[in-house]
């Protein structure tokens, strides 16, 4: 006789395999389809793991019957061209930084705010949660699809001189910063003077003092090899290197429902497996520069910089909608 147990775990068994049957079932009938999927970074990088999950998710709960094709390194172009593209309806989905998303989606410039997160935790919180929805879905009036954000890492400064544990410590420095607005309003109401440098001339500005430093991803600041030419490392949330997927509404439009509630449904264990890699990629970063015998400091209280960097706020959020003002302090009070 079969015991208890076994007879419980044969019909959890059976019941599985009733739901996937079923759902298999729901799509077998709908047309067989490939999309693509662009993005700028190396098939090593947490763009292309999120990438790939949200694929091998996608492919397994359709019997293969809708696919993405994961184009990375830049092969369909550079990130503007990429929106652009899905916009136009020439590529169907992509991965890319919200500094890049936002002068598209206006609304996710918030997300480049200074210090409105307290770290990974909290971005997660705001990110995966209601308020991430809301912003999600301000991509539509802008011919594009949100389906979910991610990267709860920061780009934090690195420099020469000396560590940064208040905003004062920033005055007078000369640090390299892309040209985003909100980011070198940022840097500027901190004290420091932004230089736009290209990023493939910035190893050799630092190491021959034309800037005093810059701010990046801890991962990209140690593949890039500048604790070779700088001193000081800060931990210090400034800007989110945040990113998000997104699909274009033309090719979103065409896909049949059950499709579209697939790719939605896959979404959030995409989203874990691209934040999980950039956290670790962070990690080792950091441990990798400590090793190299960079000073490393992590400033405790937060206030002073966010006291520092409340005009960036009034200068920005004036040019996005009211109900994206109103967002800031909810999602302040879900720091922990």
């Amino acid at each position: 006789m079969i015991s208890h147990k076994r007879l419980v775990i044969s019909l959890i068994v059976l019941l599985i395999v009733s739901i996937g049957t079923q759902c298999l079932g729901a799509v077998q009938d709908l047309p067989k389809v490939t999309l693509k999927l662009a993005h700028t970074c190396a098939d090593n990088h947490p763009y292309n793991v999120g990438a790939k999950k949200l694929a091998d998710l996608v492919s397994a709960r359709t019997g293969g019957r809708l696919k993405i094709t994961v184009y990375p390194a830049g092969q369909l172009g550079g990130e503007r061209d990429i929106v652009e593209a899905l916009q136009a309806g020439t590529i169907d989905m992509c991965v890319t930084s919200l500094g890049v998303a936002a002068t598209f989606v206006p609304e996710y410039n918030l997300f480049n705010l200074p210090f409105l997160f307290s770290g990974a935790d909290h971005f997660i919180a705001v990110a995966r949660g209601p308020i991430g929805a809301k912003l999600l879905s301000a991509a539509e009036s802008h011919d594009l699809k949100g389906l979910g954000f991610g990267g709860p890492v920061f780009r934090v400064p690195m420099n020469s001189r000396r560590p940064l544990n208040t905003p004062e410590d920033f005055k007078g420095l000369k640090i390299r910063l892309m040209e985003v607005p909100v980011h070198m309003d940022t840097y500027r109401a901190l004290g420091a003077s932004p230089v736009p440098i290209a990023f493939g001339e910035l190893y050799t500005a630092l190491q021959l003092g034309t800037v005093d430093g810059c701010e990046n991803a801890i991962a990209t600041l140690y593949t890039q090899r500048f604790y070779e030419v700088q001193k000081y490392l800060s931990v210090l949330p400034v800007i989110s290197n945040g990113a998000v997927f997104l699909s274009g509404q033309k090719a979103w439009s065409k896909l049949p429902q059950k499709y579209r509630d697939i790719i939605m449904e896959s979404m959030p264990e995409a989203i874990v497996a691209h934040d999980d890699s950039y956290l670790l990629l962070d990690e080792e970063g950091l441990q990798a520069i400590i090793a190299k015998g960079v000073h490393v400091n992590t400033p405790k209280d937060l206030a002073p910089f966010v006291k520092a960097t409340e005009p960036v706020y009034a200068s920005n959020l004036k040019r996005m909608p009211a109900w994206v003002s109103e967002l800031v302090p909810q999602i302040r009070a879900l720091a922990k």
